[in-house]
């Protein structure tokens, strides 16, 4: 599947990224998104600059503070069921409890110029279906896990079309790869991105050998002979968990 932005982009924007990092409001986003996954979608944000946002889980507030760098102009709608963890809030963004599958988007924004993203933990596949029934075209997914790993159902384990595994607290089940959630984001997948990491350790987050055969990811922007300038970065490199940008077919035309 055809990608949208190629390594020289992302490299060309990783020094604007770094001095947004190095003066963030919230300094210990545990939890929350780190710099591996904070500069693709600060990135992807900044490139599209879609006139709505919708923020799917928000957790300290730090995600949306990058987002509004990236595009000022964006009317950003963030949801989190638990909003008083978040540090930074903005009177520009408008806040709800409310989940995505529950509210009524049609009344809210314009679909065509809409952005969504997802951290919250979530089955991606009611979501992709919410999405692609109002004529949201353009998704970002923050946690897309592998096959073998991750507490929720994403499209990496889909388009891996395999048995997989969710993981809760440590509480492992595998589950049969599901052919029908295969064949339809397939059918709606019009371009499939992921983004990749900044840096690569030999290792995963989880302790196994990072490997094409379980975690099949595109080439690193940085080597290790990079971590000097970028030290922060290769700090958080396990933060990494295959971000994704996705579009689908709008199927109202």
């Amino acid at each position: 599947m055809k990608e949208k932005w190629d390594r020289e982009e992302l490299l060309a924007s990783l020094q604007e990224f770094k001095e947004l990092y190095d003066n963030k409001p919230i300094h210990n986003n545990d939890g929350g998104m780190k710099s591996g996954h904070m500069f693709p979608a600060w990135f992807i944000v900044k490139k599209l600059k879609p006139k709505y946002l919708i923020e799917s889980g928000i957790w300290q507030g730090l995600g949306t503070w990058f987002f509004e760098k990236a595009s000022p102009e964006s009317k950003i709608i963030s949801i989190d069921p638990m909003l008083h963890y978040r540090k930074y809030i903005s009177n520009n963004v408008s806040y709800q409890t409310t989940d995505f599958l529950q509210t009524n988007w049609r009344m809210l924004v314009e679909p065509e110029n809409t952005l969504v993203f997802f951290d919250d933990h979530q089955n991606c596949i009611p979501r992709i279906k919410r999405c692609h029934e109002i004529g949201f075209t353009k998704i970002i997914f923050e946690d897309n896990y592998p096959s073998n790993q991750g507490d929720c159902y994403t499209p990496k384990k889909i388009f891996a079309n395999k048995d997989y595994v969710i993981d809760k607290a440590g509480d492992k089940t595998w589950y049969q790869k599901n052919p029908d959630d295969f064949t339809f984001l397939k059918s709606i997948a019009s371009l499939y991105q992921e983004m990749p990491p900044i840096f690569k350790s030999e290792r995963t987050r989880w302790g196994d050998f990072w490997n094409e055969e379980n975690y099949p990811t595109p080439e690193p922007l940085l080597t290790d002979q990079d971590k000097t300038e970028y030290l922060q970065f290769f700090n958080e490199k396990l933060d990494y968990t295959w971000i994704a940008y996705m579009e689908i077919k709008d199927d109202r035309k």
